[in-house]
């Protein structure tokens, strides 16, 4: 399986189920948390996955990924960082207006 497969398989339906039932309650302020968490978690994971790939600690096999690469890591995992804290995120909101209506009125 691809890198690309497992995530169009494995992150992007239950990242859509949760965009889709937050569509509408998802306010500026929390599309900009969410942004900002993404752009943390880029900022915060990319150093830390290339100085493993370059020091051979994991590798990415190339007939797996698109190889197109950036530093030391293909784009695939720049998406999944990305998609993965979206999609945690989304389901945090999910769950606290669930869990906390009264903070939703």
């Amino acid at each position: 399986m691809t890198y690309l497969l497992f995530l169009v398989l494995f992150v992007v339906p239950p990242l859509l189920f949760f965009g889709i039932q937050m569509r509408d309650r998802l306010t500026k302020r929390l599309l900009l948390v969410l942004g900002g968490l993404v752009f943390a978690s880029v900022v915060y994971t990319t150093p830390w996955d290339n100085y493993l790939v370059a020091t051979r600690v994991w590798y990415y096999d190339p007939k797996l990924v698109l190889n197109f690469i950036i530093g030391y890591v293909p784009i695939e995992e720049y998406t999944f960082f990305i998609l993965q804290t979206l999609l945690t995120g989304l389901f945090a909101i999910w769950l606290w207006r669930r869990m906390y209506p009264q903070d939703w009125e």
